[in-house]
């Protein structure tokens, strides 16, 4: 780019034709080369595979670039743990189903699991600890545990979420109370200096945001008199953001913020129908998104100094801001010129730009989809069309091998031949040890053949199904070093 500027400069005459012909070969060979088209103020990536499945719910990532999440794998809703080099399944408390909804900056993860019985339970979870059911005791009902903050407390509902708690390793389950005004209060978020805000019904007709400390108790701080309001996040010095509606038959939610000196604000909906926050930094940055009354969307960030800002979005109709990070940095998903929905990071200085042009040796079939959660050191979890993905800004560090995702078709006739492939690049350049083929019917081998051309290796299978059913395709990556990825896709097998 810089020799096809100077040359124009020296010239003044060169042909449009002619300058985007030689971009356009510079651009093709950097891309050749392994490089990443440059983006000023914005790194490279790199691409850490954590699991195939689908999403139950949002991803959490810590300071430390330690990662909590849920997938559904098979039917069954599993919960696991990135500790910044492998992934773990942390377990269950007896049942199929775990939810993974908080965790910190010490590797604990809050959430809820099904025990033995089928019941709903809260738990904490440490490396060290393994999964502790913060309610056990018998005959209280179901709990749940949403929220978890740096020094370890815990907060949600229990007996059959009527009753808010808050547990912590040296006090255990403490009942916060409830009082005739507040029926069924649950905890969903707090602070490090112990503020919890929540939901509560009042008056059996109302859904309103409450917030709880030691000194005040449990206070409906819907100062705006909304129908329905709900907390997202609240800020290190007790400020308490989210969603409300003020009418049954408003148009859509508004966002607001909530402090001791100024009560509820409603931040408005700038030129949109209906606004919204998704997440807010300790610090009171807002991310979230507005809409408009013809389908359209915006990411939003949302300051004290700036006020409310739309984003733009990648070329299409829709974008949303998922997270936020203290540098000023925002994730979310948006539409590229031809409607599809690709991950895409924003600062103030670069604008919003898509993530999948940022990746450093990754597969050529990888896409990045929806980018969920950032750190402040600016790792990213994303989904991807192969599996939730950690991407890493890329500091020269020597890393495993990037997988795309499982290429085969979604339907096939049974006695048909399923071709199924899959590539995937390696970080040191050393090579993969092998590729294992797992076809969901029982029936499983290694990859006979591993090509490899331009940095990019790849392997292929094919099998034949004898009975109709829904099978789960699985390709089993392991490298030089011993680190396993799996990726995987459904497939339906039809009858004759």
């Amino acid at each position: 780019m810089n020799l096809v500027r100077s040359h124009k400069n020296r010239v003044g005459s060169t042909p449009g034709w002619l300058v985007r012909l030689a971009s356009a070969l510079v651009l093709l060979h950097s891309v050749a080369a392994g490089a990443t088209p440059s983006q000023p103020g914005h790194p490279a990536y790199r691409v850490i595979n954590l699991g195939p499945g689908t999403i139950a719910t949002y991803p959490a990532i810590n300071a430390n670039g330690q990662v909590a999440f849920s997938l559904i794998q098979g039917g069954r809703i599993s919960g696991f743990f990135h500790d910044g080099a492998s992934v773990r399944n942390i377990g269950s408390l007896g049942g199929g189903t775990v939810y993974v909804n908080g965790l910190n900056d010490a590797g604990q993860i809050a959430g809820t699991s099904v025990n033995e019985n089928g019941v709903e339970n809260a738990f904490v979870w440490s490396a060290g600890g393994g999964m502790l059911d913060i309610r056990a005791e018998p005959g209280r009902g179901r709990s749940y545990g949403w929220a978890i903050n740096n020094r370890g407390v815990v907060t949600g509902s229990f007996n059959d979420s009527a009753r808010l708690f808050r547990w912590s390793h040296a006090g255990g389950v403490e009942d916060l109370g409830v009082t005739p005004a507040f029926a069924q209060p649950s905890g969903r978020v707090l602070n490090d200096a112990g503020l919890i805000a929540g939901v509560t019904t009042i008056d059996d007709e109302f859904t309103r945001v409450f917030a709880w400390t030691r000194a005040s108790g449990l206070v409906d701080i819907d100062t705006l008199g909304s129908v329905e309001s709900n907390p997202v996040a609240v800020g290190a010095g007790g400020e308490v953001a989210g969603n409300r509606l003020a009418s049954w038959d408003d148009g859509g939610d508004r966002p607001f913020l909530w402090t001791r000196a100024t009560g509820m604000v409603d931040l408005g909906i700038g030129r949109g129908t209906t606004a919204w926050v998704n997440a807010m930094t300790p610090g009171l940055h807002i991310a979230g998104g507005i809409g408009y009354s013809d389908g359209r969307q915006r990411a939003m960030s949302w300051t004290r100094r700036t006020g409310m800002r739309e984003l733009g979005t990648l070329g299409g109709r829709t974008s949303v801001a998922r997270g936020v990070n203290a540098k000023g940095q925002i994730v979310g998903f948006a539409e590229n010129r031809a409607g599809a929905m690709r991950a895409f990071v924003w600062s103030a200085g670069g604008g919003m730009l898509d993530l999948n042009r940022l990746l450093r040796r990754a597969p050529p079939t990888l896409v990045l989809e929806h980018a969920m959660s950032i750190n402040d050191r600016g790792e990213i979890v994303a989904s991807s069309n192969s599996g939730l993905v950690l991407l890493r800004p890329d500091h020269g560090r020597k890393s495993g091998h990037t997988v795309g995702p499982l290429v085969a078709p979604r339907a096939i006739a049974v006695g048909a031949p399923l071709r199924a492939s899959v590539s995937f690049v390696d970080g040191d350049r050393i090579g993969t040890r092998s590729v294992d083929w797992s076809w969901g019917d029982g029936s499983s081998g290694a990859a006979r053949k591993i090509s490899e051309r331009g940095g990019v290796a790849s392997a292929s299978a094919s099998h034949g199904y004898s009975t109709p059913g829904n099978y789960t395709v699985t390709a089993t990556v392991i490298d030089r070093e011993g680190r396993v990825t799996v990726v995987s896709q459904d497939v339906e097998v039809t009858g004759p």
